[in-house]
């Protein structure tokens, strides 16, 4: 019994002590940024800066719905990225920042006004998500495995589309290439005011 009980303590040990030794444990804030164009980040470093809510405060998580179906994952990313590229298109920041957790994306999205190429004017229909799958949908974050085809950038990618609640609203917080659990650190990351 007690063998059981150290083997146990010991298990327990190494799994905290992999976790410590991952990357973007040590306490230093990461940055992370939309993509805009086809490529998507493939950085080892993701997460963003972070500030903690006033104890006893209501977190924006309780007024929004956890993402429990294909249907729904598919119509938020399609309103969220239709939010991102119309904002590109017409250069206004406002419109991004109804769509995106982080300054890093804010500024992204700004510094590809005017140099973001489209075929026609973004349009909801405009933006195709197949092989969709839900990695993650909680009340805190949702993670979703889409292939994206914009066809009025006549532009495809795949990846997990990171969302996460901000101002009430679920928001894109980043785009991983690979379905590796690497993703699960922007879930774990609370989210800075946008300025």
């Amino acid at each position: 019994m007690f063998g059981r009980l150290a083997a146990g303590l010991i298990v327990i040990g190494l799994a905290i002590g992999v976790w410590l030794l991952w990357p973007g444990n040590d306490g230093t804030p990461v940055t992370s940024t939309m993509p805009t164009e086809t490529t998507v980040s493939s950085s080892s470093e993701p997460a963003i800066t972070t500030t903690t809510p006033p104890p006893g405060s209501t977190t924006d998580s309780d007024t929004v719905e956890v993402i429990d179906t294909v249907e729904e994952a598919e119509e938020l990313l399609r309103n969220l990225w239709f939010g991102w590229f119309e904002g590109i298109y017409l250069e206004d920041e406002e419109r991004i920042k109804e769509v995106v957790a982080s300054q890093n994306q804010l500024d992204a999205a700004v510094a590809a006004f005017g140099v973001m190429t489209f075929d026609f004017p973004p349009t909801p229909e405009g933006i195709v998500l197949t092989e969709i799958e839900i990695l993650r949908a909680d009340s805190e974050c949702t993670a979703v495995w889409a292939k994206l085809e914009v066809t009025f950038r006549a532009a495809t990618t795949e990846g997990v589309h990171l969302l996460r609640i901000f101002q009430g609203t679920w928001h894109m917080v980043n785009l991983w290439q690979l379905r590796g659990d690497l993703w699960s650190q922007d879930c774990a990351a609370q989210l800075e005011p946008l300025s």
